[in-house]
């Protein structure tokens, strides 16, 4: 609870006192336009479990570049520096995300091509500026042949109306220790239907819309044969499937936003083979939320894993300027103690996005 109260009035502070820029925006001919911007996002973790339990890091610290060369041809450039400062971790910069978007004629469809991050579900194609809670969900994304949940490769993406919207691409299976020299192409895809409200067709998923009455449903697919092991007489099948929604609910004066997803995976070569599954949900009273979070990862084999995260966050200027502090326990491994005191952590975090 002293760690608790100490992290609140820490938050509290720093929301006094971080300002929020807004990124400049150039015209470039007559149909072309640049945008810089920088995000920031500064994490304290204090965490029960670890022989370090306290550890001040950068989160994440991008450079991004978005451009419009002409009508129809975009393109989409950041870097970062993840995790600089927390203890255990290699630090460098990295180019992160790097495509080119061109329209289909004068169309809603676009080709692009790239490293992309996988159009697989709402979660892992979520903006990590634009996000409900501190972070992703991220113990229950159990990808194989990725960097970071990107991968080289060309994805198609569009809508129809305001109600349908796809992404569906064939990608490379980013080459790590684990990949298959022989396997073949990765298909993976996402359909989302607006039952009500109007369909996201932005390159990332906003996770926190602040207003509005939508219900998105969606489902998403991930395959790629002889995806690990060492050559093909080995090489084993990746495929995993997902079903997602997002929901928000305009109650003056309160918002209230859901998320939610359920996975199967099936990684083969010693990775996760089970499901996994997450619901969060904000309420938003004017600039202040309160969060709630339920996560489960049940393998085929072994004990499942429930975690329980509450939160409060402050928004000073939308997700610009946002400062927030979390407290989450449960089990932290498969043969944990389950709700122990001893596997708490409190997160504090800062984001600001110039």
């Amino acid at each position: 609870m002293k760690v608790l109260t100490t992290a609140v009035s820490l938050a509290l502070a720093v929301a006094m006192a971080t300002p929020a820029v807004a990124g400049p925006k150039w015209a470039v001919g007559d149909d072309g336009w640049m945008k810089l911007a920088f995000l920031g996002q500064v994490h304290y973790l204090h965490d029960d479990h670890a022989d370090q339990k306290n550890d001040f890091f950068l989160r994440r610290g991008r450079f991004i570049l978005a451009a419009q060369v002409m009508d129809g041809v975009r393109f989409f450039v950041e870097t970062d520096n993840d995790k600089a400062g927390k203890k255990g971790t290699t630090v460098s910069t990295d180019i992160q995300d790097a495509f080119v978007d061109v329209r289909l004629g004068k169309s809603d469809h676009w080709a692009e091509a790239g490293l992309i991050l996988l159009p697989f579900s709402f979660e892992n194609k979520s903006s990590a500026a634009k996000l409900l809670g501190l972070d992703y969900n991220s113990e229950t994304i159990k990808f194989v042949n990725t960097f970071v949940w990107r991968d080289d490769g060309v994805e198609l993406h569009g809508n129809f109306g305001k109600q349908f919207a796809y992404r569906v691409g064939a990608f490379d299976g980013y080459d790590n220790g684990g990949k298959n020299p022989d396997a073949e192409l990765r298909l993976t895809g996402h359909v989302a239907y607006n039952v009500l409200g109007d369909v996201e067709t932005g390159w990332f998923m906003t996770q926190e819309r602040f207003k509005g009455t939508y219900l998105s449903l969606g489902a998403g697919a991930d395959y790629q044969p002889d995806a690990t092991g060492t050559n093909a007489q080995n090489g084993l099948d990746y495929f995993a499937w997902v079903a997602d929604f997002q929901y928000g609910w305009d109650l003056d004066p309160v918002h209230l936003t859901v998320n939610g997803a359920w996975y199967d995976w099936t990684n083969a070569a010693g990775g996760f083979e089970g499901n996994t599954a997450f619901v969060e949900a904000g309420a938003l009273m004017d600039k202040t939320m309160v969060t709630a979070k339920y996560s489960l990862q049940d393998p085929d084999t072994g004990d499942s894993i429930t975690n329980y995260t509450v939160g409060l966050a402050y928004f000073m200027k939308g997700h610009n300027a946002r400062v927030g502090v979390e407290y989450r326990w449960g089990d932290r491994t498969p043969n944990g103690d389950s709700d122990s005191e001893d596997d708490a952590t409190t997160l504090v975090g800062v984001q600001f996005l110039l």
